[in-house]
């Protein structure tokens, strides 16, 4: 697991590795700028195209990012490239730390520094990056503040028309760092060499034009500074390896917890089987999926191991429902209701009632949500800890807020909803979203296509509900089973060698994921 950090929270972090730890400002930009001077030496290896024989145009701000391209430049030089620099502000302007590297970049003659801070013409910002191997982007970084305009906006849009590798130095000069909204006009870089953490602008947008991110260290470890809550984290193997549950050779179906879901209804019991196969495949011993007595015959048929039960005799729930299903989850471990539930008031009585009133730990998903529908306030007083999945629409739902609305702020969705509910906050889609109440959030890497087909979010429930079940947290279980869900979206596309996978071969890439990372260091329970 790592850090990812708001705009304030990185300048906190290198204010205490400066004031607390020692660490002068001059060390911080020496580290993060031979960080990326090495960054690009390795991508151009990759390229196989040696440094002595590249061309690097560095295009640099006035401020703390300008003062790393300072000294990438300097060591490139040293390294063999044949270096330009250019300023997009007055010299003038450069103070502090950045101004100290300026200062040692002039004494090496070989490096030309040109102050084009008063050119506007295109055709020549053409001319000079033109024949460049490399752009190194060390405008802004994380200390944008309003829309690009002027010089550095041509030469970000001539950067942008060149062939060259681009590398942004900590952010794209022109992308927010807090909201990865472009503000005018940003790099779109290939590589994003990003310091100490990456950024919450872009580590939650997948289509923010980062390239690929590499993050630099600074010579010490990135800070939390308590006074700057709250805290994202990007999610990785290593910390799901650490959660995910594994079971001795003597384990047995009663030992690895049962799971009832609450699922389907005629014409919908295939997001039920989904449901049910998952559970199984993500490791509970039993799991029994309650449905419409009018849809059971159909589910019995589709599947086997998965036992299934009555929760309503009609097309619509009622008080005995609620009877019913409290009686039948006292065996239960966990919950998951939602995938292909009936509409009806009667439903949504017993949903809103039940996901309340059960002690148990709940999934709540798909349908589930629609019928509490603008009521999310009442999970707030949920006896069990619950997990509410969403996709975009369903959240705006929740929320009384337009599709639009959630997705132009998606952190902030989550936040809200987390916290109205007193529930963690699966905010699904590309680089889905982990918000717990207190603010908490995890970003999961995933941006996969592939989940975007009809039936995914339904192996999700019975992943989530079957960890659950064997003894995670809801913090645990959500972070686990969102990852082992994307990274089983990869698997299937390798194993079955085509993009169009379906909902049902979900189940067992999960479980070949989940296995390779239990095996390769997992708990024993």
């Amino acid at each position: 697991m790592r850090l990812v950090f708001t705009a304030a929270q990185a300048r906190a972090s290198d204010q205490h590795m400066m004031t607390v730890l020692g660490l002068p400002g001059l060390v911080l930009m020496e580290n993060a700028g031979r960080g990326v001077a090495h960054v690009i030496r390795r991508a151009l290896g990759k390229q196989k195209r040696p440094l002595s024989k590249s061309k690097v145009v560095v295009v640099c701000g006035a401020g703390q990012n300008g003062g790393d391209g300072f000294v990438i430049a300097r060591h490139l030089h040293l390294w063999g490239a044949r270096v330009q620099l250019y300023l997009v502000m007055p010299a003038a302007k450069i103070k502090g730390d950045a101004a100290v590297n300026l200062r040692a970049l002039h004494g090496l003659a070989e490096v030309p520094v040109d102050d084009v801070s008063d050119v506007l013409d295109e055709e020549a910002w053409w001319q000079w990056l033109n024949d460049a191997d490399v752009l190194v982007d060390a405008i802004f970084g994380t200390g944008l503040r309003a829309d690009v305009t002027g010089v550095p906006a041509v030469a970000i849009a001539a950067m942008n028309e060149s062939r060259a590798l681009r590398v942004a130095v900590d952010v794209p000069s022109g992308l927010n760092a807090d909201t990865g909204r472009v503000q005018g006009v940003a790099v779109n870089a290939d590589i994003t060499a990003t310091m100490a953490t990456r950024k919450l602008g872009f580590a939650v947008d997948a289509q923010a034009p980062v390239g690929k991110v590499v993050v630099v260290g600074l010579g010490a470890p990135a800070y939390e500074d308590p006074s700057t809550p709250p805290f994202a984290r990007w999610v990785d193997a290593r910390l799901v390896r650490g959660w995910l549950p594994t079971f001795a050779a003597d384990a047995h179906k009663g030992t690895r917890g049962h799971v009832l879901l609450i699922a389907g209804s005629a014409g919908k019991t295939g997001a039920a089987a989904l449901c049910g196969r998952a559970a199984l495949r993500a490791g509970a011993g039993l799991v029994t999926v309650a449905t419409t007595q009018a849809a059971q015959s159909a589910l019995d048929a589709k599947v086997w191991e998965v036992m299934s039960a009555v929760f309503t005799s009609t097309d619509d729930a009622d008080d005995e429902s609620f009877d019913a299903m409290m009686a039948l989850s006292a065996k239960m471990k966990a919950i998951g209701i939602g995938p292909g539930l009936p509409s009806g008031p009667g439903t949504t009585a017993f949903v809103r009632r039940f996901v309340v009133e059960s002690l148990l730990p709940m999934v709540v998903d798909a349908a589930a949500l629609n019928h509490i529908g603008a009521e999310a306030h009442v999970l707030a007083q949920a006896r069990g800890p619950r997990i509410l999945t969403p996709h975009p629409a369903e959240m705006a739902r929740l929320l009384g807020v337009t599709t639009n609305d959630v997705q132009v702020d998606r952190v902030g969705a989550a936040r809200a909803l987390a916290r109205t509910a007193q529930s963690v906050v699966v905010l699904k889609g590309a680089r889905t979203l982990i918000s717990l109440p207190d603010g908490t959030l995890y970003v999961n890497p995933a941006a996969s296509a592939v989940l975007g087909t009809a039936g995914s979010g339904d192996v999700l429930t019975g992943a989530l509900a079957s960890l659950l079940a064997q003894g995670l947290t809801a913090e645990r279980a959500a972070v686990c089973a969102v990852f082992v869900h994307g990274q089983a979206a990869d698997d299937a596309c390798a194993h079955l060698g085509l993009q169009n996978v379906l909902a049902a071969e979900l189940p067992d890439a999960f479980a070949r994921v989940q296995c390779q990372l239990q095996t390769a260091g997992g708990r024993q329970r």
